[in-house]
């Protein structure tokens, strides 16, 4: 979609997989490397032109340092640092390798872009008639499920999106 070429970050060798089974090129599972940094260059030999953030922990260091020239790096989420709430909100820090790169970090929050949510719904209508998204739930069943099935989210036990039906 949109001519780009997708590496998926998983926490498992089955959702790589089914990350590639899906489209994408390569994949790195950041459970089991020994090198977070070397397996995203390996992963990403001409680099990393645009990277979508939901972790703000190793995988952001790892993509930072394989940055391409004018990459871009979209900040959705930091759930590396969900437990940490009592910790300042500082990693490593790559203003160097932004510098040098010319890199755009910008976060992104969905209700910034209400204007767009019809273009975006057409766009992902279509491609999924297509045939082109395709999707995974994992559904826990009660409003007493909601603890479990958050702890599992954020333990990356869940293989598809978590959702809870009450």
């Amino acid at each position: 979609i949109k001519g780009l070429d997708p590496v998926a970050v998983a926490g498992t060798d089955e959702k790589l997989e089914w990350c590639k089974a899906l489209g994408y090129r390569a994949g790195v599972n950041h459970r089991t490397s020994a090198d977070l940094v070397a397996d995203v260059t390996a992963a990403c030999p001409n680099g990393v032109d645009v990277f979508i953030d939901n972790t703000a922990g190793p995988i952001h260091d790892a993509a930072m340092l394989n940055l391409n020239a004018f990459g871009r790096v979209v900040v959705v989420g930091t759930i590396a640092l969900a437990d940490r709430f009592d910790q300042p909100d500082i990693g490593v820090r790559h203003l160097r390798r932004t510098l040098i790169t010319r890199a755009r970090i910008e976060g992104f929050l969905l209700d910034d872009h209400a204007s767009e949510y019809e273009t975006a719904l057409a766009d992902l209508l279509s491609w999924y008639k297509q045939g082109l998204l395709e999707t995974r739930e994992d559904v826990a069943e009660g409003i007493e499920s909601v603890p479990h099935a958050f702890v599992r989210m954020l333990r990356g036990e869940n293989f598809g999106k978590q959702l809870v039906e009450l």
